[in-house]
């Protein structure tokens, strides 16, 4: 082959550089703009770091242990730890501010039951938070009905003899809860204004002392939930006359519902539930909520809450929105009229 013409060659030396040149400066634009596309999603990876769940009440309580046993599965099924914390006081309310003032960044949630959502922003004059717009909803986990039961002793057998014998002796018909406030009072005032008999609240500082008077005999009857209530009825110590859920409870299902009696509306006991601080991305949220579906599913948790005495739920974020604004507004109500404060 014979030399190329120097011109040519200029030429062609000129346009294989600038070529190389022009693919050099290419692949260095797509490596930046893929790191930085990367980048990008990476930003809405979630989660990419541990989470949060602050439990606005004591460590080793039924909610304390329920986020423990939903932290544990859903690390495996999300990669990431999931670290309980309790941050106690004001029924409930400092863990739930706590949370409110929270980035909504997707790693901090509250693990929670109804009382600093539904019913403190009722009983308490002041709330540091407003309750109806500080969260964003999750998903409700579980729930664990209110049940009226009496002693082996107390005269009636179901909730029809008890109205029979409310009319009679009125002054008889009290029943003992864990204190003020407490869905086992409300329960009661409930029970109230839903049927027209009045039965007169005792409070008392907790349940063991609530339920050693309901033993003894010096109170009537007692409302309280299926986790304090479940061993006791079990072992013949208290008679349940009705239990406050929509249908049959799982875990008391030979106990007939308020509904039965002709009570429909009287639904009532802790409900447990995850909510973000408002603003947290819903897509973060959604993923959570069906994530923690997954884990209520598996038969060994459903073996654990039975145990607990509690039933799975599981709702998508919507669904829980709708759910928490009509507790919200049936609450209220029924504190309001009957006048229940905790005075702070």
């Amino acid at each position: 082959m014979g030399q190329i013409n120097p011109t040519l060659k200029d030429i062609t030396v000129k346009v294989i550089t600038k070529f190389g040149t022009i693919i050099s400066i290419a692949a260095v634009l797509m490596a930046t703009c893929g790191a930085m596309d990367a980048q990008a999603q990476g930003k809405d990876v979630w989660p990419s770091k541990p989470i949060r769940f602050v439990v606005p009440f004591a460590a080793g309580g039924s909610i304390d242990v329920l986020a423990r046993l939903m932290g544990r599965h859903l690390e495996t099924r999300l990669g990431q730890s999931i670290v309980v914390e309790n941050r106690t006081g004001a029924g409930g309310t400092v863990g739930a501010d706590f949370v409110a003032r929270a980035p909504a960044d997707g790693y901090t949630f509250l693990f929670t039951a109804q009382g600093p959502l539904v019913l403190n922003p009722f009983l308490m004059k002041r709330l540091p938070y407003n309750a109806e717009a500080a969260f964003a909803p999750v998903t409700v986990v579980a729930e664990a009905p209110n049940v009226l039961v009496t002693n082996q002793a107390f005269p009636v057998a179901n909730f029809s003899e008890l109205r029979g014998f409310a009319k009679a002796n009125p002054d008889k018909m009290t029943f003992g809860t864990q204190g003020v406030g407490t869905t086992g009072h409300v329960t009661g005032e409930l029970i109230n204004q839903q049927t027209g008999i009045n039965l007169t609240h005792v409070a008392y500082q907790g349940f063991p002392p609530a339920l050693t008077d309901v033993l003894a005999g010096r109170v009537g009857m007692m409302i309280a939930d299926t986790i304090n209530l479940l061993p006791r009825i079990r072992s013949g110590q208290l008679r349940p006359i009705a239990v406050a859920s929509a249908k049959r409870s799982s875990v008391l299902p030979e106990v007939p519902t308020f509904a039965e009696a002709g009570y429909p509306e009287i639904v009532s006991g802790p409900w447990f539930a995850v909510l973000a601080p408002a603003g947290t991305k819903l897509e973060f949220r959604r993923k959570l909520s069906e994530e923690m579906r997954h884990v209520l599913a598996q038969r060994d948790v459903q073996e654990k809450l039975t145990e607990l005495g509690v039933e799975s739920r599981g709702s998508s974020p919507e669904q829980f929105d709708s759910y928490l604004k009509s507790e919200f507004k049936r609450w209220g109500s029924v504190i309001q009229k009957a006048g229940i404060t905790l005075g702070n």
